[in-house]
């Protein structure tokens, strides 16, 4: 496949990875996570690893302070509540249809077991480093086991869906003539 079909490929397998990642949200995390919820979320992260200081308000997921934090800087007043959820499913769905890009683009065709491993890389590089240098989510001390273990399976469930996306399409696009 070309440079080209890979990167539209990727694209689409990300979409497909966020779709798989919000179902893993929805119908898995919920009954690994148990009550014990960890962090008290109306108090400020007391292990922070911040570079630049805590962006994310209490309770507040990184992808919706993400938004919340470029919409303030942009129009200079906070928005409002359905706007704060558009911004956070907007920055979720860039985010994981971006990366599915940048896997087309690095794995050509693929496999369900290089997008696994994409996943993984994801959570580690960006989830437990990147985003809590950032201040959009607490540090790694202030997360349950449980709660580092769902984001791992969250972004395993992403890759897992990437990889398949991408290895499917592969036999299915037609080549370059």
């Amino acid at each position: 496949m070309s440079a080209y079909r890979t990167l539209v490929a990727g694209l689409l397998g990300g979409a497909v990875g966020t779709l798989a990642m919000g179902q893993y949200w929805t119908r898995v995390a919920p009954k690994l996570e148990g009550d014990s919820g960890g962090q008290d979320s109306q108090k400020p992260d007391q292990h922070s690893i911040s570079l630049v200081g805590q962006q994310h308000e209490p309770g507040e997921s990184s992808t919706a302070a993400l938004g919340r934090v470029a919409y303030e800087k942009t129009e200079g007043h906070p928005p409002g509540k359905q706007t704060r959820a558009a911004l956070s499913e907007a920055v979720h769905w860039s985010m994981g249809a971006g990366s599915g890009a940048l896997y087309g683009a690095l794995a050509g065709r693929g496999n369900p077991l290089k997008g696994a491993a994409f996943g993984v890389g994801l959570w580690a590089l960006i989830d437990e480093g990147l985003v809590p240098l950032l201040g959009l989510q607490d540090g790694p001390a202030g997360s349950p086991a449980r709660g580092h273990a769902n984001r791992l399976g969250a972004h395993l469930a992403y890759g897992l869906g990437l990889g398949l996306t991408v290895w499917a399409l592969a036999g299915v696009l037609p080549g370059d003539d």
